[in-house]
């Protein structure tokens, strides 16, 4: 919770990575209340009251992952809808002239993309969740301590540094630093 909520204010990519991970440990705890107040009391050093926070959290999101009918694969749906808002930026920034180093590392990153989505059999994933997935692929090989190849490697730095431009136009979108200028798609 404390973790996720600087991540949601400074980096939107990380926050979403970091939520699929936690996912993943409600998922390991099998969404058992009893498991994941032992998970919660053993890793976590905070005072009572931080920790009662903490572990309302944990449990509500397990209530929610039940509820959205995801206990055993997907995600909250915040986090999809988070993705969707980061597809349609995308598609916008790729429009605004002035956006050309943008659309630069988004089209030396599509390749990959489409290599990834052609690997794992999800031709109709978008873009940004491509990205996402392969990350996630990525560090969940790293932590399994299992060989990654060289191909993917340099595929893991495209798709960090693309999210990592997204993500930083979307954190200035949202304090309203940046504005997009695009000009509309004539079927508009």
């Amino acid at each position: 919770m404390i973790v996720a909520e600087r991540k949601r204010r400074e980096n939107i990519a990380e926050y979403i990575l970091y939520m699929w991970q936690i996912e993943d440990i409600i998922r390991a705890l099998e969404l058992d209340d009893a498991k994941i107040k032992e998970y919660v009391s053993r890793g976590y050093q905070l005072d009572e009251e931080r920790m009662d926070q903490v572990l309302l959290w944990y449990l509500t999101l397990a209530d929610q992952m039940k509820a959205q009918g995801i206990a055993k694969v997907g995600h909250l749906r915040e986090l999809n809808e988070l993705m969707d808002d980061l597809q349609e930026l995308s598609t916008n920034l790729l429009r605004e002239p002035s956006q050309t180093l943008y659309s630069s590392v988004y089209f030396q990153t599509l390749p990959s993309i489409i290599q990834l989505r052609e690997l794992s059999g999800s031709e109709d994933m978008g873009e940004i969740e491509s990205c996402f997935v392969g990350i996630y692929g990525y560090l969940t090989l790293k932590a399994r301590e299992e060989e990654v190849t060289e191909a993917t490697e340099s595929a893991i730095k495209q798709f960090s540094t693309f999210l990592a431009m997204l993500a930083a136009r979307f954190h200035e979108v949202e304090e309203g630093v940046f504005t997009l200028n695009t000009i509309p798609d004539e079927e508009e």
